[in-house]
């Protein structure tokens, strides 16, 4: 070959009978073909091989097998952002005309998901108090395809109780899909308890080093097929090397939030103690209002996630955030650092502060993500920005 065509078309194929300990990144965005018979064959799922970057490459078949065997699920299907997923998931599940129950303590993004996107595609949404699974009950109608709930809600740490729900919702044939973002299969697994799909930001703990963004679903295979089917027709496909990302951190989530939900009691028993805080949220504490649930719940720790009213309302939040020395304010979670947020004005800042309020959402509301730090130094910082 001359010089031009050995330029465009050498050192790809490099002939070996080891293989990597590490999977290595794909990072292409299609697959080459030898026969006609091998285009049908791949191309209907009859043999095991890849297509196009869109559909899929073998960096989100590892990472969605490996989640689907930590969920105890039949299949997984990988997406760009946790909204992604859950985009893909309704218009894998719902038609125009459906009525969809959701929990009414959201992350704020997916309450306007529901209340803005699929009001436009015909769907309505009934918000309740998902912590009384009779209210969920009462609010089906025959046309509910589906109930959604956030396994421990986004900031209040208020809990689902996902087994009491599921067997009525199974026995009418309604879906019950769970977001268990904030606690990782590492803390919970709903499918275990009954739900039929599990929703994950891969942002958060699955990757755990704020360097992901991605979203996963878990479920059955008949129902995966049909959200792949959507993700690819609205190109919310992940990219390969976020998959391999994800992939990693998840290779480390049981050790990560072993000692991150550690962490995390030890705090809030702190924090309860300072007298300038009003009240903490966190499911590990006996004085959590859903203490009996949690218990039976959580056997490995209550997850890395609390939050706590400061007495002095916003002015005292502004103080706070002056005082930290190392302690940093982030709009996210998971991290394997510690971060702070403050929902008032992050996740929930389209919300109304009439609806704020509602929800529990005082001005003095912080959220802590609990990193895997010598928990000492986080009482430091926290002690004197409090002080």
């Amino acid at each position: 070959m001359r010089f031009e065509t050995i330029a465009a078309r050498g050192g790809r194929d490099v002939p070996s009978d080891t293989r990597p300990l590490t999977p290595p990144i794909y990072q292409t965005n299609v697959f080459v073909f030898d026969t006609l018979e091998q285009v049908e064959a791949v191309w209907e799922g009859k043999e095991p091989g890849f297509v196009y970057g869109r559909y899929g490459t073998p960096n989100h078949t590892m990472l969605e097998a490996m989640m689907a065997e930590l969920e105890g699920g039949e299949a997984a299907v990988a997406c760009a952002s946790g909204m992604g997923a859950l985009t893909a998931l309704f218009l894998a599940l719902l038609t125009s005309g459906d009525h969809l129950v959701s929990s009414r303590d959201l992350y704020g993004t997916t309450t306007a998901l529901f209340d803005e996107e699929l009001r436009r595609w015909g769907v309505d949404t009934t918000f309740v108090d998902a912590t009384e699974p009779a209210r969920v009950h009462a609010a089906l109608t025959p046309r509910t395809r589906a109930v959604y709930v956030e396994s421990v809600s986004n900031p209040l740490l208020k809990l689902v109780d996902v087994e009491a729900l599921s067997g009525e919702l199974r026995s009418r044939g309604v879906a019950l899909i769970v977001d268990s973002s904030i606690a990782s299969p590492a803390v919970l697994r709903p499918l275990g308890l009954g739900a039929t799909v599990v929703h994950h930001s891969a942002t958060k703990f699955l990757s755990g080093h704020g360097d992901v963004t991605g979203g996963i679903v878990v479920g059955r295979k008949e129902l995966m097929d049909r959200v792949r089917a959507s993700t690819i027709r609205i190109g919310a496909n992940l990219s390969p090397f976020d998959a391999w990302l994800a992939s990693r951190g998840l290779r480390t989530l049981h050790v990560r939030l072993e000692r991150q939900c550690a962490n995390a009691l030890a705090l809030a028993r702190f924090l309860e103690g300072r007298p300038e805080v009003a009240r903490v949220y966190y499911p590990g504490l006996a004085s959590h209002p859903q203490d009996g649930l949690a218990r039976r719940l959580f056997k490995n720790g209550a997850g890395a996630m609390l939050s706590c009213d400061l007495k002095g309302g916003a002015p005292a939040v502004e103080r706070f955030m002056a005082s930290l020395r190392f302690i940093e304010f982030a709009p996210s979670y998971g991290d394997v650092a510690t971060t702070w947020t403050y929902p008032a004005r992050t996740s929930h800042r389209r919300i109304a502060e009439s609806a704020q309020a509602e929800l529990g959402i005082g001005p003095g509301l912080v959220r802590l993500s609990v990193g895997i730090e010598a928990v000492e130094d986080l009482m430091e910082d926290l002690a004197q920005a409090l002080s």
